[in-house]
């Protein structure tokens, strides 16, 4: 899968191996199409785990169309292989919902399959989905999403864009907890709910008292509302870290002053790395406009020599000055 003009998007990965920047967006995109292609991804496997074909997918379509360095640990390869799993795995959720009728004979269901899927792999899926045991976990997890009760306002955009933007925007790191409010919030600055105005509330009121639960640690305000983070995601950062990743190989067990330490010293490294940042932009644009002042006296000094000697610019010269007469 080669992109038309043979180029390829560049993407560009925070300190924790998330894609940012607008071609995060293209990122998420492709990942979701392909994740949802049955046939690249046979929809007949009982989990993700069981798909073979992921390598395949990943060097010849995800690195045909992006350019990024992969990093040692393997992070970002991991990161883009759970993003085209969550699409397969909720992909064919919604297909069932919308093509099977229970109503329907075996062979009409067939019939009425999803367009680009096999009969029999679309068979075996049916037979999946009408086991006890497939039941009492689609039961379980409709039960599972009645419980969330905090949904935002963030949009599609992923949580690593927004921290990035709103970070390069305020020139700080902006901590999960502020992140947290800001997209609870709607367009008048109100909260979505009372629950959300109640974990607000308290976000606000923690961080107010300490400083230091601003930053991203086991301890800063988030995680002392909503307490202790689950194996696999760590809340308000978006998808991809885990625990151990962010905090370290022990994040599970209590804290301790040593690992806090160290969070705190990352943190202030990526501050001091973002004003540094900050501050060389700001050098090139004065460059480029202490160049356009050279560039103009130059254009003036012409026009004057040629006056003193009584003649006109060459066209092809005013033209380029814009000082044409």
């Amino acid at each position: 899968m080669e992109r038309p003009n043979g180029r390829k998007i560049v993407l560009r990965f925070n300190n924790a191996k998330q894609a940012i920047g607008d071609e995060a967006g293209l990122l998420s995109g492709v990942l979701g199409l392909l994740g949802s292609d049955y046939g690249k991804f046979p929809i007949c496997r009982k989990s993700w785990c069981q798909i073979t074909t992921k390598d395949k997918v990943y060097n010849e379509c995800v690195k045909q169309i992006f350019h990024f360095d992969e990093d040692s640990e393997g992070i970002i390869k991991k990161n883009m292989l759970k993003s085209m799993g969550k699409s397969w795995k909720e992909t064919r959720l919604r297909l069932y919902d919308r093509f099977y009728e229970p109503t329907f004979t075996t062979e009409q269901n067939l019939e009425n399959r999803p367009p680009g899927i096999d009969r029999e792999h679309w068979r075996w899926f049916l037979d999946y989905r009408a086991e006890p045991e497939t039941k009492g976990k689609c039961k379980k997890n409709v039960v599972n999403r009645s419980k969330q009760q905090y949904t935002h306002t963030g949009s599609s955009k992923s949580f690593a864009r927004r921290i990035e933007e709103e970070s390069e925007e305020q020139g700080r790191i902006v901590g999960r907890g502020e992140l947290w409010i800001k997209v609870h919030k709607k367009k008048d600055g109100s909260y979505i709910n009372d629950e959300a105005r109640a974990i607000g509330e308290k976000i606000e009121e923690i961080e107010q008292q300490d400083e230091s639960s601003r930053m991203l640690s086991q301890n800063d305000s988030i995680a002392q509302v909503f307490g202790k983070e689950k194996p696999g995601r760590v809340r308000g950062v978006g998808f991809g870290p885990t625990p151990s990743q962010l905090f370290g190989p022990n994040s599970h067990a209590s804290g301790n002053g040593v690992q806090q330490e160290e969070t705190q010293r990352k943190l202030l490294e990526l501050q001091a790395e973002l004003e540094g940042e900050k501050l060389k932009r700001k050098a090139m644009e004065d460059e480029a406009a202490s160049d356009k002042k050279k560039m103009k006296a130059m254009e003036s000094a012409l026009i004057y020599l040629f006056q003193r000697q009584g003649e006109e610019l060459p066209p092809e010269i005013a033209a380029g000055t814009g000082f044409v007469e």
